[in-house]
């Protein structure tokens, strides 16, 4: 099997770098009281994973109902494509993209495990073709006084210089962005998750060791998003929130529920979850998350979820304590 991975793995990066695919708007937008979407693994399922779900024919209309429901921005958390390096992965996003590209909606990308399958120089040209910002580095954009940090949480691939790096960075730029009065509120959001019941990937140990505890003692920081469990999750301690937003396609995971979970999910659903997006709204201080998922049936997005978080200036004694 790793063998036959290997060769589908040469035959899919081929022997051209040249990419055409389209430039993407990736400009902030400046309108009040934005609507910002978050979505992960839009990844179609990869052709060694033939025994695993594959959604489509679901995940076109998914992202025709996000294009519909028309937000000012979308996050992307990662695992855009089943191989980074790979053209025709790239040209199939592109392909399911185009309701969102064709209304000019913004887009904020970061870094996913899949992305780093193949070579990864072709990957990153690859995802500066399509978005030209884009390095392996962590960065900041601001949408209606929201500071929304992207990270990489690929800490393997990334070398360990770079994750020391990004560490520093990341305990420097929180409180900057707390103590700023431009910033009404503080998204981070990560491939991997700190905190998950998914029955195939497990609590990222470097988030929760060395991010958690920045995140928890500001007082701005609200929600932590991410991908790579392919669900919909909702976990709170401390007035903080923690949302995995995985549903965006890639073959769905099952999760602990019941006495088998590791953390509350505040979302009291089925095993298997719908695929799925997030929209948050800023209200003020708080935001508003309303979490969408579609009928596999009837083929239309419902809403799933529903909630208001405020901003709190709580600091715990013990931050490090699990939700």
């Amino acid at each position: 099997m790793k063998a036959l991975i290997v060769v589908g793995m040469l035959v899919l990066v081929g022997c051209s770098s040249l990419d055409v695919g389209p430039t993407y708007n990736i400009e902030p937008p400046t309108v009040h009281r934005a609507t910002i979407a978050f979505i992960g693994d839009v990844q179609t399922t990869g052709f060694p994973e033939t025994w695993r779900e594959n959604n489509d024919s679901l995940r076109r209309p998914l992202l025709r109902g996000l294009a519909m429901d028309d937000p000012d921005a979308v996050v992307l958390l990662g695992d855009m494509v089943w191989a980074g390096s790979s053209i025709s992965y790239w040209r199939y996003f592109d392909t399911v993209m185009f309701p969102l590209r064709k209304r000019n909606i913004p887009m904020f990308p970061l870094l996913g495990n899949h992305e780093y399958i193949g070579v990864e120089e072709l990957m990153l040209n690859r995802v500066r073709q399509r978005f030209p910002h884009m390095t392996e580095e962590p960065y900041v954009r601001v949408i209606d006084s929201v500071a929304i940090v992207f990270l990489n949480t690929n800490f393997q691939e990334i070398g360990l210089e770079a994750t020391k790096r990004q560490l520093a960075w990341f305990r420097s730029e929180i409180p900057c962005l707390d103590d700023s009065a431009a910033i009404k509120a503080i998204i981070v959001c990560g491939h991997h998750p700190p905190f998950t019941n998914s029955s195939l990937v497990d609590d990222d140990p470097i988030l929760k060791r060395y991010y958690a505890s920045t995140f928890l003692r500001a007082g701005k920081t609200l929600i932590w998003f991410s991908g790579h469990c392919h669900s919909y999750e909702h976990f709170s301690a401390y007035g903080k929130h923690w949302i995995t937003s995985g549903g965006g396609g890639g073959p769905r995971q099952s999760l602990r529920i019941g006495d088998k979970r590791r953390h509350r999910d505040l979302y009291t659903g089925p095993s298997i979850r719908p695929l799925n997006y997030c929209l948050v709204e800023r209200n003020g201080t708080e935001l508003i998350v309303t979490v969408r998922a579609l009928d596999p049936l009837a083929k239309r997005m419902e809403t799933m979820d529903y909630f208001t978080i405020s901003n709190s200036r709580f600091v715990p004694i013990a931050p490090t304590v699990e939700p």
